[in-house]
């Protein structure tokens, strides 16, 4: 199984042996710029719960040094999602190398004007939709629905938080098209 975590910093990325792209910030606060600072984000979590009941699938990529030159942990706990179902759905991004942890999502959600997270799927028969909105009824993507169709086949979902600094965040796009804060891939498995 493979993953990839992105780390984009304004002059270094970092190519690892294994073939994977690093680079990774996050916004924050900023008295400044409306959009934010970069900040490091050290885990990415994805939470599924099943819309029938029952116990919500949590998997997450860590980055034990955020920016620097030491490659992330593998994915913990791929998801085995079950066919004909669909879960809600959160991605939540923290920087655990502060303390006390800080939750980089509440920035995001503070900032949502200025960002939009974007989710793209491998595999057949499982779709993720957005479900919450910005300040001016614009996607946002912390929240989300992913269904699996009866025929659905295994794959990734990789998760793009995407920011809008000094370009006007579009009220329609399918993919990134300005400054990526973060880009990872997560697996996911079919239950037998």
């Amino acid at each position: 199984m493979s993953f990839a975590l992105s780390k984009l910093t304004p002059r270094r990325s970092l190519a690892l042996s294994t073939g994977l792209l690093l680079s990774l910030g996050a916004c924050g606060e900023s008295s400044t710029a409306p959009g934010g600072e970069n900040e490091v984000i050290s885990r990415v979590t994805l939470t599924l719960t099943p819309s029938t009941g029952g116990t919500a699938l949590v998997t997450y990529i860590d980055d034990a040094d955020g920016n620097g030159p030491t490659a992330p942990s593998a994915q913990v706990a791929v998801p085995a999602l079950v066919r004909g179902v669909t879960y809600t759905g959160t991605v939540k991004f923290e920087n655990r190398l502060s303390n006390p942890i800080e939750d980089i999502t509440e920035e995001v959600q503070d900032e949502a004007n200025a960002h939009r997270v974007f989710y793209t799927v491998t595999g057949t028969g499982v779709t993720v939709t957005t479900t919450d909105v910005d300040g001016q009824n614009r996607p946002l993507g912390l929240r989300f629905t992913k269904a699996v169709a009866a025929g659905a086949t295994a794959g990734t979902t990789r998760v793009v938080l995407c920011h809008y600094d000094d370009t006007p965040k579009p009220a329609a796009a399918t993919s990134c098209t300005t400054e990526t804060d973060i880009d990872v891939t997560f697996n996911y498995t079919i239950a037998p």
